[in-house]
Protein backbone atom coordinates (compact mmCIF):
# COMPACT_ATOMS: atom_id res chain seq x y z
CA UNK A 1 0.00 0.00 0.00
CA UNK A 2 1.27 3.46 -0.92
CA UNK A 3 0.61 7.12 -0.23
CA UNK A 4 -0.75 9.77 -2.60
CA UNK A 5 2.72 11.02 -3.56
CA UNK A 6 3.18 12.62 -6.95
CA UNK A 7 6.17 13.82 -8.99
CA UNK A 8 5.52 16.50 -11.62
CA UNK A 9 8.22 16.64 -14.33
CA UNK A 10 7.69 19.84 -16.34
CA UNK A 11 10.27 22.30 -17.66
CA UNK A 12 7.87 25.27 -17.71
CA UNK A 13 8.12 26.39 -14.09
CA UNK A 14 4.89 28.39 -14.05
CA UNK A 15 2.95 25.42 -15.46
CA UNK A 16 4.62 23.08 -12.95
CA UNK A 17 3.81 25.33 -9.97
CA UNK A 18 0.19 25.85 -11.01
CA UNK A 19 -0.22 22.11 -11.51
CA UNK A 20 1.39 21.48 -8.12
CA UNK A 21 -1.07 23.80 -6.36
CA UNK A 22 -4.06 22.14 -8.00
CA UNK A 23 -2.83 18.65 -7.10
CA UNK A 24 -2.09 19.66 -3.51
CA UNK A 25 -5.61 21.07 -3.27
CA UNK A 26 -6.88 17.62 -4.30
CA UNK A 27 -4.94 16.00 -1.44
CA UNK A 28 -1.72 14.91 -3.16
CA UNK A 29 1.77 15.28 -1.73
CA UNK A 30 3.68 16.84 -4.64
CA UNK A 31 7.33 17.25 -5.67
CA UNK A 32 8.53 18.91 -8.88
CA UNK A 33 11.45 18.50 -11.27
CA UNK A 34 12.23 20.87 -14.16
CA UNK A 35 14.60 18.61 -16.10
CA UNK A 36 15.24 14.92 -16.77
CA UNK A 37 18.34 14.56 -14.56
CA UNK A 38 16.56 15.97 -11.49
CA UNK A 39 13.55 13.78 -12.21
CA UNK A 40 15.69 10.62 -12.42
CA UNK A 41 17.54 11.51 -9.19
CA UNK A 42 14.30 12.19 -7.30
CA UNK A 43 12.62 9.07 -8.65
CA UNK A 44 15.53 6.84 -7.67
CA UNK A 45 15.38 8.28 -4.16
CA UNK A 46 11.61 8.20 -3.56
CA UNK A 47 10.06 5.80 -6.11
CA UNK A 48 6.87 7.88 -6.52
CA UNK A 49 3.63 5.95 -7.15
CA UNK A 50 2.39 8.71 -9.50
CA UNK A 51 4.25 10.77 -12.09
CA UNK A 52 3.01 13.51 -14.43
CA UNK A 53 5.68 13.64 -17.15
CA UNK A 54 6.24 16.18 -19.90
CA UNK A 55 7.98 14.60 -22.89
CA UNK A 56 9.93 17.68 -23.98
CA UNK A 57 12.61 18.46 -21.37
CA UNK A 58 15.74 20.66 -21.75
CA UNK A 59 18.20 17.79 -21.25
CA UNK A 60 16.42 14.91 -22.97
CA UNK A 61 13.14 13.14 -23.74
CA UNK A 62 10.86 12.37 -20.81
CA UNK A 63 10.38 8.81 -22.12
CA UNK A 64 13.84 8.00 -20.73
CA UNK A 65 12.40 8.18 -17.20
CA UNK A 66 10.24 5.16 -18.00
CA UNK A 67 13.38 2.99 -17.93
CA UNK A 68 13.36 3.37 -14.13
CA UNK A 69 9.64 2.75 -13.70
CA UNK A 70 7.89 -0.46 -12.63
CA UNK A 71 4.35 -0.03 -14.09
CA UNK A 72 2.88 -2.21 -11.35
CA UNK A 73 4.13 0.22 -8.69
CA UNK A 74 4.18 3.57 -10.52
CA UNK A 75 1.62 5.07 -12.89
CA UNK A 76 2.99 7.66 -15.33
CA UNK A 77 0.70 10.13 -17.11
CA UNK A 78 2.49 11.64 -20.09
CA UNK A 79 1.87 15.25 -21.20
CA UNK A 80 2.36 15.90 -24.86
CA UNK A 81 2.09 18.77 -27.32
CA UNK A 82 0.20 18.28 -30.58
CA UNK A 83 3.36 17.45 -32.55
CA UNK A 84 4.52 14.64 -30.26
CA UNK A 85 1.38 12.48 -30.07
CA UNK A 86 3.15 9.55 -31.79
CA UNK A 87 5.90 9.68 -29.14
CA UNK A 88 3.23 9.72 -26.41
CA UNK A 89 1.52 6.67 -27.89
CA UNK A 90 4.85 4.83 -28.04
CA UNK A 91 5.40 5.71 -24.37
CA UNK A 92 2.31 3.62 -23.51
CA UNK A 93 4.09 0.59 -24.93
CA UNK A 94 7.04 1.36 -22.66
CA UNK A 95 4.94 1.39 -19.51
CA UNK A 96 3.17 4.77 -19.32
CA UNK A 97 -0.34 4.64 -17.84
CA UNK A 98 -2.05 7.31 -19.97
CA UNK A 99 -1.19 10.35 -22.08
CA UNK A 100 -2.85 13.77 -22.22
CA UNK A 101 -2.45 16.50 -24.80
CA UNK A 102 -1.70 20.09 -23.87
CA UNK A 103 -3.36 22.40 -22.97
CA UNK A 104 -4.21 20.21 -19.98
CA UNK A 105 -7.83 19.24 -19.39
CA UNK A 106 -7.69 19.09 -15.58
CA UNK A 107 -10.95 17.18 -15.25
CA UNK A 108 -9.52 14.40 -17.41
CA UNK A 109 -6.16 14.57 -15.62
CA UNK A 110 -7.69 14.02 -12.18
CA UNK A 111 -9.86 11.26 -13.61
CA UNK A 112 -6.67 9.51 -14.75
CA UNK A 113 -4.97 10.14 -11.40
CA UNK A 114 -7.88 8.70 -9.43
CA UNK A 115 -8.07 5.67 -11.70
CA UNK A 116 -4.33 5.14 -11.21
CA UNK A 117 -4.77 5.42 -7.44
CA UNK A 118 -7.55 2.88 -7.52
CA UNK A 119 -5.39 0.40 -9.41
CA UNK A 120 -2.46 0.95 -7.08
CA UNK A 121 -4.58 0.83 -3.94
CA UNK A 122 -3.08 4.13 -2.77
CA UNK A 123 -3.88 5.89 0.50
CA UNK A 124 -3.93 9.52 1.50
CA UNK A 125 -2.09 10.29 4.75
CA UNK A 126 -5.33 10.35 6.79
CA UNK A 127 -6.65 7.17 5.17
CA UNK A 128 -3.46 5.13 5.55
CA UNK A 129 -4.24 1.79 7.28
CA UNK A 130 -2.27 2.78 10.39
CA UNK A 131 -4.39 5.93 10.75
CA UNK A 132 -7.71 4.22 9.95
CA UNK A 133 -7.05 1.37 12.39
CA UNK A 134 -6.42 3.85 15.22
CA UNK A 135 -10.21 4.23 15.24
CA UNK A 136 -10.52 0.56 16.18
CA UNK A 137 -10.03 0.95 19.92
CA UNK A 138 -9.69 -1.85 22.48
CA UNK A 139 -7.44 -4.55 23.91
CA UNK A 140 -9.68 -7.60 23.69
CA UNK A 141 -8.61 -10.65 21.63
CA UNK A 142 -11.45 -9.87 19.21
CA UNK A 143 -10.29 -6.30 18.53
CA UNK A 144 -6.65 -7.33 18.23
CA UNK A 145 -7.61 -10.02 15.69
CA UNK A 146 -9.87 -7.60 13.80
CA UNK A 147 -7.03 -5.07 13.47
CA UNK A 148 -4.96 -7.81 11.87
CA UNK A 149 -7.60 -9.17 9.49
CA UNK A 150 -9.60 -6.06 8.51
CA UNK A 151 -7.10 -4.76 5.91
CA UNK A 152 -7.09 -8.22 4.30
CA UNK A 153 -10.90 -8.33 4.28
CA UNK A 154 -11.04 -4.82 2.82
CA UNK A 155 -8.66 -5.78 0.01
CA UNK A 156 -10.98 -8.60 -1.11
CA UNK A 157 -13.64 -7.63 -3.64
CA UNK A 158 -16.34 -9.56 -1.78
CA UNK A 159 -19.59 -8.69 -0.02
CA UNK A 160 -19.51 -8.66 3.78
CA UNK A 161 -22.16 -9.59 6.34
CA UNK A 162 -21.59 -8.07 9.79
CA UNK A 163 -23.61 -9.60 12.64
CA UNK A 164 -24.04 -8.58 16.26
CA UNK A 165 -26.33 -7.03 18.84
CA UNK A 166 -27.65 -3.49 18.53
CA UNK A 167 -24.98 -0.89 19.24
CA UNK A 168 -21.86 -3.09 18.93
CA UNK A 169 -20.49 -1.05 16.03
CA UNK A 170 -21.51 -2.99 12.91
CA UNK A 171 -21.90 0.07 10.68
CA UNK A 172 -18.64 1.48 12.09
CA UNK A 173 -16.74 -1.67 11.06
CA UNK A 174 -18.40 -1.51 7.62
CA UNK A 175 -17.16 2.07 7.25
CA UNK A 176 -13.61 1.00 8.17
CA UNK A 177 -13.77 -1.70 5.49
CA UNK A 178 -14.61 0.97 2.91
CA UNK A 179 -11.82 3.28 4.11
CA UNK A 180 -9.27 0.48 3.88
CA UNK A 181 -10.40 -0.83 0.50
CA UNK A 182 -9.42 0.10 -3.07
CA UNK A 183 -12.96 1.53 -3.37
CA UNK A 184 -12.29 4.34 -0.87
CA UNK A 185 -11.83 6.90 -3.69
CA UNK A 186 -15.52 6.36 -4.52
CA UNK A 187 -18.63 7.02 -2.47
CA UNK A 188 -19.79 5.27 0.68
CA UNK A 189 -23.61 5.21 0.82
CA UNK A 190 -25.47 4.03 3.94
CA UNK A 191 -29.11 2.94 3.78
CA UNK A 192 -31.15 2.15 6.91
CA UNK A 193 -33.52 -0.62 5.88
CA UNK A 194 -35.99 -0.61 8.79
CA UNK A 195 -38.80 1.84 9.49
CA UNK A 196 -39.67 2.55 5.84
CA UNK A 197 -42.39 1.46 3.47
CA UNK A 198 -41.38 -1.06 0.86
CA UNK A 199 -41.89 1.45 -1.96
CA UNK A 200 -39.84 4.18 -0.26
CA UNK A 201 -36.97 1.78 0.47
CA UNK A 202 -37.07 0.41 -3.09
CA UNK A 203 -36.76 3.94 -4.50
CA UNK A 204 -33.93 4.74 -2.06
CA UNK A 205 -31.98 1.68 -3.20
CA UNK A 206 -32.75 1.48 -6.91
CA UNK A 207 -33.77 5.03 -7.75
CA UNK A 208 -36.94 6.07 -9.56
CA UNK A 209 -38.17 8.05 -12.54
CA UNK A 210 -41.83 8.85 -11.96
CA UNK A 211 -43.96 11.81 -13.11
CA UNK A 212 -40.91 13.42 -14.66
CA UNK A 213 -39.01 13.44 -11.36
CA UNK A 214 -35.76 11.49 -11.12
CA UNK A 215 -34.42 10.15 -7.84
CA UNK A 216 -30.94 8.62 -7.94
CA UNK A 217 -30.73 5.49 -5.80
CA UNK A 218 -27.95 4.27 -3.53
CA UNK A 219 -26.73 1.66 -6.02
CA UNK A 220 -26.16 4.33 -8.66
CA UNK A 221 -24.77 6.91 -6.20
CA UNK A 222 -22.09 4.54 -4.90
CA UNK A 223 -20.94 3.70 -8.47
CA UNK A 224 -17.78 1.75 -7.71
CA UNK A 225 -17.81 2.48 -3.98
CA UNK A 226 -19.56 0.75 -1.08
CA UNK A 227 -23.22 0.43 -0.07
CA UNK A 228 -23.93 -0.39 3.59
CA UNK A 229 -27.38 -1.86 4.23
CA UNK A 230 -28.14 -1.30 7.91
CA UNK A 231 -30.57 -3.88 9.32
CA UNK A 232 -30.83 -6.09 6.23
CA UNK A 233 -33.17 -8.48 8.09
CA UNK A 234 -35.93 -5.89 7.57
CA UNK A 235 -36.01 -6.36 3.78
CA UNK A 236 -39.38 -7.58 2.51
CA UNK A 237 -39.40 -10.94 0.67
CA UNK A 238 -39.89 -9.14 -2.66
CA UNK A 239 -36.93 -6.81 -2.09
CA UNK A 240 -34.83 -9.75 -0.88
CA UNK A 241 -35.47 -11.44 -4.23
CA UNK A 242 -34.81 -8.24 -6.16
CA UNK A 243 -31.50 -7.66 -4.32
CA UNK A 244 -30.52 -11.27 -4.97
CA UNK A 245 -31.04 -10.67 -8.70
CA UNK A 246 -28.88 -7.52 -8.55
CA UNK A 247 -26.01 -9.46 -7.01
CA UNK A 248 -26.52 -12.30 -9.48
CA UNK A 249 -26.61 -10.18 -12.66
CA UNK A 250 -24.48 -7.22 -11.44
CA UNK A 251 -27.18 -4.91 -12.82
CA UNK A 252 -30.45 -3.25 -11.80
CA UNK A 253 -33.36 -1.18 -13.06
CA UNK A 254 -34.69 2.04 -11.51
CA UNK A 255 -38.41 2.24 -10.81
CA UNK A 256 -40.18 3.50 -13.92
CA UNK A 257 -37.04 3.22 -16.06
CA UNK A 258 -36.51 0.38 -18.51
CA UNK A 259 -32.76 0.97 -18.80
CA UNK A 260 -30.49 -1.65 -17.30
CA UNK A 261 -27.79 -0.07 -15.11
CA UNK A 262 -24.55 -1.65 -14.05
CA UNK A 263 -24.06 -2.50 -10.36
CA UNK A 264 -20.33 -2.34 -9.62
CA UNK A 265 -20.25 -1.51 -5.90
CA UNK A 266 -19.40 -3.58 -2.86
CA UNK A 267 -22.26 -4.50 -0.54
CA UNK A 268 -21.84 -4.56 3.24
CA UNK A 269 -24.93 -5.73 5.14
CA UNK A 270 -25.44 -5.47 8.90
CA UNK A 271 -27.93 -7.38 11.03
CA UNK A 272 -28.82 -7.86 14.68
CA UNK A 273 -31.00 -10.86 13.81
CA UNK A 274 -30.02 -14.49 13.28
CA UNK A 275 -30.31 -14.59 9.49
CA UNK A 276 -29.28 -18.24 9.38
CA UNK A 277 -32.25 -19.22 11.56
CA UNK A 278 -34.51 -16.92 9.54
CA UNK A 279 -33.34 -18.66 6.36
CA UNK A 280 -34.10 -22.09 7.89
CA UNK A 281 -37.59 -20.88 8.77
CA UNK A 282 -38.13 -19.50 5.27
CA UNK A 283 -38.14 -15.88 6.44
CA UNK A 284 -34.97 -14.85 4.62
CA UNK A 285 -33.81 -15.69 1.10
CA UNK A 286 -31.13 -18.43 1.30
CA UNK A 287 -29.46 -17.46 -1.97
CA UNK A 288 -29.26 -13.84 -0.90
CA UNK A 289 -27.79 -14.82 2.46
CA UNK A 290 -25.08 -16.82 0.68
CA UNK A 291 -24.23 -13.85 -1.55
CA UNK A 292 -24.23 -11.34 1.33
CA UNK A 293 -22.10 -13.56 3.56
CA UNK A 294 -19.14 -14.12 1.25
CA UNK A 295 -17.23 -12.76 4.23
CA UNK A 296 -18.96 -13.09 7.62
CA UNK A 297 -17.97 -11.04 10.68
CA UNK A 298 -19.65 -11.46 14.09
CA UNK A 299 -18.99 -8.68 16.63
CA UNK A 300 -19.33 -9.82 20.26
CA UNK A 301 -21.27 -7.63 22.72
CA UNK A 302 -19.26 -5.32 24.95
CA UNK A 303 -19.98 -7.46 28.04
CA UNK A 304 -17.97 -10.28 26.40
CA UNK A 305 -14.94 -8.05 25.74
CA UNK A 306 -14.60 -6.04 28.92
CA UNK A 307 -10.95 -5.24 28.12
CA UNK A 308 -12.35 -2.73 25.59
CA UNK A 309 -14.57 -0.77 28.01
CA UNK A 310 -12.06 1.62 29.58
CA UNK A 311 -9.98 2.20 26.39
CA UNK A 312 -13.20 3.00 24.49
CA UNK A 313 -14.48 5.29 27.24
CA UNK A 314 -11.16 7.15 27.36
CA UNK A 315 -11.11 7.42 23.56
CA UNK A 316 -14.57 9.01 23.38
CA UNK A 317 -13.99 11.27 26.39
CA UNK A 318 -10.67 12.53 24.97
CA UNK A 319 -12.22 13.09 21.55
CA UNK A 320 -15.30 14.94 22.84
CA UNK A 321 -13.39 17.00 25.38
CA UNK A 322 -10.97 18.12 22.67
CA UNK A 323 -13.79 18.95 20.24
CA UNK A 324 -15.66 21.05 22.82
CA UNK A 325 -12.61 22.52 24.54
CA UNK A 326 -13.66 21.12 27.94
CA UNK A 327 -11.54 19.63 30.70
CA UNK A 328 -11.87 15.87 31.02
CA UNK A 329 -13.81 14.36 33.95
CA UNK A 330 -11.79 12.47 36.57
CA UNK A 331 -12.73 8.91 37.64
CA UNK A 332 -12.00 7.39 40.99
CA UNK A 333 -10.71 3.81 41.08
CA UNK A 334 -14.11 2.64 42.31
CA UNK A 335 -15.90 4.20 39.35
CA UNK A 336 -13.44 2.59 36.97
CA UNK A 337 -14.00 -0.82 38.60
CA UNK A 338 -17.77 -0.37 38.42
CA UNK A 339 -17.68 0.53 34.72
CA UNK A 340 -15.46 -2.48 33.96
CA UNK A 341 -18.12 -4.76 35.43
CA UNK A 342 -21.16 -2.95 33.99
CA UNK A 343 -23.07 -4.83 31.28
CA UNK A 344 -23.70 -1.97 28.83
CA UNK A 345 -26.96 -3.44 27.43
CA UNK A 346 -26.81 -1.03 24.46
CA UNK A 347 -23.10 -1.80 23.95
CA UNK A 348 -20.71 0.77 22.42
CA UNK A 349 -23.60 3.11 21.57
CA UNK A 350 -24.47 3.36 25.27
CA UNK A 351 -20.82 3.79 26.25
CA UNK A 352 -20.40 6.62 23.75
CA UNK A 353 -23.51 8.38 25.06
CA UNK A 354 -22.23 7.98 28.62
CA UNK A 355 -18.88 9.53 27.64
CA UNK A 356 -20.67 12.51 26.08
CA UNK A 357 -22.83 13.08 29.18
CA UNK A 358 -19.82 12.86 31.49
CA UNK A 359 -17.83 15.37 29.42
CA UNK A 360 -20.75 17.81 29.40
CA UNK A 361 -21.65 17.50 33.08
CA UNK A 362 -18.30 16.92 34.82
CA UNK A 363 -15.78 19.28 33.22
CA UNK A 364 -12.60 18.68 35.19
CA UNK A 365 -14.63 17.37 38.15
CA UNK A 366 -14.44 14.05 39.99
CA UNK A 367 -17.11 11.50 39.00
CA UNK A 368 -18.54 9.49 41.92
CA UNK A 369 -20.51 6.25 41.85
CA UNK A 370 -23.69 8.13 42.76
CA UNK A 371 -23.28 10.18 39.58
CA UNK A 372 -23.77 7.02 37.55
CA UNK A 373 -27.36 6.50 38.66
CA UNK A 374 -28.64 6.29 35.10
CA UNK A 375 -26.14 3.54 34.33
CA UNK A 376 -27.20 1.71 37.48
CA UNK A 377 -30.84 1.74 36.43
CA UNK A 378 -29.97 0.38 32.98
CA UNK A 379 -27.76 -2.29 34.57
CA UNK A 380 -30.61 -3.44 36.77
CA UNK A 381 -32.83 -3.93 33.72
CA UNK A 382 -30.13 -5.90 31.93
CA UNK A 383 -29.89 -8.39 34.80
CA UNK A 384 -33.36 -9.66 33.93
CA UNK A 385 -32.71 -10.21 30.26
CA UNK A 386 -34.79 -13.18 29.00
CA UNK A 387 -31.68 -15.16 27.98
CA UNK A 388 -31.02 -15.93 31.68
CA UNK A 389 -32.72 -18.46 33.97
CA UNK A 390 -34.45 -17.24 37.14
CA UNK A 391 -31.60 -18.59 39.30
CA UNK A 392 -28.92 -16.97 37.11
CA UNK A 393 -30.69 -13.61 37.09
CA UNK A 394 -31.18 -13.72 40.87
CA UNK A 395 -27.51 -14.53 41.54
CA UNK A 396 -26.28 -11.89 39.11
CA UNK A 397 -28.55 -9.26 40.64
CA UNK A 398 -27.38 -10.11 44.16
CA UNK A 399 -23.72 -9.92 43.14
CA UNK A 400 -24.04 -6.60 41.29
CA UNK A 401 -26.29 -5.12 43.99
CA UNK A 402 -23.85 -6.02 46.79
CA UNK A 403 -20.79 -4.96 44.81
CA UNK A 404 -22.32 -1.56 44.06
CA UNK A 405 -23.22 -1.09 47.71
CA UNK A 406 -19.67 -1.99 48.78
CA UNK A 407 -18.17 0.45 46.27
CA UNK A 408 -20.50 3.29 47.22
CA UNK A 409 -19.89 2.78 50.95
CA UNK A 410 -16.11 2.58 50.54
CA UNK A 411 -16.01 -1.11 51.49
CA UNK A 412 -17.36 -0.44 55.02
CA UNK A 413 -19.36 -3.55 55.99
CA UNK A 414 -21.22 -1.86 58.84
CA UNK A 415 -22.49 0.94 56.61
CA UNK A 416 -23.45 -1.57 53.92
CA UNK A 417 -25.40 -3.55 56.52
CA UNK A 418 -27.29 -0.46 57.64
CA UNK A 419 -27.99 0.58 54.09
CA UNK A 420 -29.34 -2.68 52.65
CA UNK A 421 -30.89 -3.93 55.93
CA UNK A 422 -28.99 -7.24 55.97
CA UNK A 423 -27.04 -8.56 58.97
CA UNK A 424 -23.23 -8.46 58.80
CA UNK A 425 -22.79 -12.27 58.95
CA UNK A 426 -24.96 -12.74 55.85
CA UNK A 427 -23.09 -9.95 54.05
CA UNK A 428 -19.75 -11.69 54.75
CA UNK A 429 -21.19 -14.98 53.49
CA UNK A 430 -22.39 -13.36 50.25
CA UNK A 431 -19.06 -11.55 49.80
CA UNK A 432 -17.23 -14.89 49.98
CA UNK A 433 -19.81 -16.62 47.74
CA UNK A 434 -19.47 -14.01 44.98
CA UNK A 435 -15.74 -13.36 45.35
CA UNK A 436 -16.13 -9.70 46.34
CA UNK A 437 -13.39 -9.64 49.00
CA UNK A 438 -11.36 -7.00 47.15
CA UNK A 439 -14.14 -4.48 47.66
CA UNK A 440 -13.95 -4.82 51.46
CA UNK A 441 -11.72 -2.01 52.76
CA UNK A 442 -12.95 -1.61 56.32
CA UNK A 443 -14.08 -4.69 58.21
CA UNK A 444 -15.14 -2.84 61.34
Amino acid sequence: MVLKRLLIVEDEKETAENLKKLCEFEGFSVDTAYDLKTAVDKFKKHRYPLVILDLKLPDGCGVELLEYVDPSKTKVIVLTAHGTVETAVSSLKKGAFEYLQKPINFKVLFKYLNRALNELGAFSEEDHPNEVLKELVGNSPFVRKLRETLPKIAAENKNVLIRGEEGVGKTFVGTLIHKLSPRREFKLVKVVVGGKSEHKLEAELFGSTLKGKEKIGAFELANGGTVILVGVENLSPRLQQKLNEVLETKSFYSIGDGLRKRFNSRLVATTSANLYEMAKEGKFNRDLLFKLGQIDIEIPPLRERREDIIPLLEFYINKMAEEKGYEKPIFSEDVTEFLKSYHFPANVRELKNLAERLVLLFRGKIVNISDLSLVSRENKESLFAPNKTWREAKREFEKEYLKRALIEEGGNIRRVSERIKLDISNIYRKIKEYGLEKYVKNKS
